[in-house]
C-alpha cells in the first residue's frame, strides 16, 4: 500500500510540474493519479463528490484557462511566441556574447545588434509574458489544490 501511496504521489508530482507547460494537461495528470490509485484499492477510498470536484478542476484549469490565454494575449500587436522567444532568445545571446568577449563588450555589442528586437515592443513582450505566467500560476494552483484534495479525502 505504501508502494502504491508513492507511485501515485510521484504521478501527482509530475503533473503538478506540468501544469506549468501550457500545452501538456498537468491536472488531467493529477487526476489520472488518483483514478489509479481508486482502481488499484478496489475503489476502497472512492467518493462520488470528490471525483465530480476533480473533473469539474480539470475542466477549468485546462479548457478554461486555455480559452483565458488565448483572451487575454489575442489583442496584442504581437504573439505569444514571439514574446517569449524574444526574451528567452536576447537572454541567452547576451548570455553567449558575456561569455565570449567578456562582461563589457559582450553586452554592448549584443545590445547594438541584437537589442533592438526586444526593446522596440518591450511594452508589449511584457504585458504578454505576465498574462501568460499569471495563467500559468493559476493553473498550477489548481493542481495544488487537486493534490491536497486527494491527499485529505483519499490517502488519509
Amino acid at each position: 500500500m505504501l508502494v502504491l501511496k508513492l507511485g501515485v504521489m510521484i504521478i501527482m508530482v509530475i503533473g503538478l510540474y506540468c501544469t506549468v507547460f501550457p500545452r501538456i494537461p498537468g491536472t488531467l495528470i493529477i487526476f489520472t493519479g488518483a483514478a489509479a490509485y481508486w482502481w488499484f484499492t478496489g475503489f476502497v477510498t472512492y467518493q462520488p463528490w470528490l471525483a465530480y470536484v476533480l473533473i469539474a478542476a480539470v475542466a477549468v484549469a485546462e479548457a478554461g484557462l486555455r480559452a483565458l490565454r488565448a483572451y487575454v494575449t489575442g489583442r496584442e500587436d504581437v504573439t505569444r511566441t514571439f514574446s517569449t522567444d524574444t526574451t528567452v532568445g536576447n537572454m541567452a545571446g547576451l548570455i553567449v556574447s558575456e561569455a565570449i568577449l567578456g562582461p563589457s563588450a559582450g553586452t554592448i555589442l549584443w545590445e547594438l545588434l541584437a537589442g533592438k528586437a526586444l526593446f522596440s515592443r518591450w511594452t508589449s513582450v511584457a504585458k504578454i509574458l505576465k498574462r501568460l505566467i499569471l495563467v500559468a500560476v493559476i493553473r498550477f494552483c489548481f493542481g495544488l489544490v487537486m493534490i491536497y484534495l486527494i491527499i485529505e479525502y483519499v490517502f488519509l
